[in-house]
């Protein structure tokens, strides 16, 4: 008799795992999911409002006759700008004047403690401050809706490489409002403010639902890059706040 009660408790109590099964997406960082026993959803999050956090920055996308001019990437006051940030507030102020039709400027970190040669779906979550405004006509195009945030990831570092006069990003990010295949296109940084001077900058959020799909490498790692690629042939500046991405794994079939 006591051998039946404890056969069928052990049932019950099995029956009540499998009933506990959930969408791996939407399990937390740091849980198992069913792409092996050992991947884990991963999160990272940089606060640029505190430093840099080991992100590099480079640009791509232009011959060597036409490369941005301008270029500034660096911690930056955001207390003076009337958004009401109190003082000593910064971030980290993005800034280049495109000379071409086309001009990415990006930032690269390289991210570790995935499992080897593992399969992630990535998602990013992007805060910053735009001063470009929507609707409005520019130099060969819009200075809001011409320039995209992008975000991607890839098992291979993100470089800016010279070919015949070119400097390629290295990697397929698609262009300007494409995606490509290590890329997401978050948004533009129109940020809804009307065409009248002085711009004010004001903030945006960005969030994708779905993809890119990212390898991690044999040891466990995975480059991560987030950029603005302009075809606005003028000034483009924002300030990033903060980056998170969030990688969950791809089950397994």
């Amino acid at each position: 008799m006591n051998r039946h009660w404890k056969t069928a408790l052990s049932a019950a109590i099995l029956a009540l795992l499998a009933a506990c099964g959930g969408d791996d997406d939407d399990d937390p960082a740091g849980t198992p999911t069913g792409a092996s026993s050992n991947a884990f959803a991963r999160q990272f999050t940089t606060d640029f409002t505190r430093d840099v956090d080991g992100w590099a920055s480079e640009s791509s996308d232009y011959t060597t006759a036409t490369a941005p001019s301008g270029v500034v990437v660096e911690q930056r006051a955001t207390d003076q700008l009337g958004l009401g940030y109190p003082a000593g507030s910064k971030a980290l102020f993005v800034s280049a004047r495109n000379n071409s039709s086309d001009t990415f400027v990006y930032l690269k970190k390289q991210l570790t403690g995935f499992v080897a040669n593992t399969s992630y779906t990535v998602t990013f979550t992007v805060n910053l401050l735009s001063i470009a405004p929507t609707g409005c006509l520019g130099a060969g195009a819009t200075p809001g809706e011409s320039v995209w945030t992008v975000a991607g990831a890839a098992p291979t570092e993100p470089k800016a490489v010279t070919e015949n006069g070119t400097v390629k990003f290295s990697l397929d990010k698609g262009n300007n409002g494409a995606a490509g295949a290590t890329s997401v296109v978050l948004g533009n940084i129109g940020n809804g403010g009307g065409c009248s001077l002085p711009q004010q900058y004001a903030p945006k959020l960005y969030r994708n639902v779905a993809g890119p799909t990212v390898k991690a490498d044999g040891e466990g790692k995975i480059w991560v890059y987030l950029g603005i690629d302009s075809a606005y042939a003028d000034t483009s500046s924002v300030y990033l706040q903060s980056v998170t991405s969030y990688f969950a794994p791809v089950p397994a079939t």
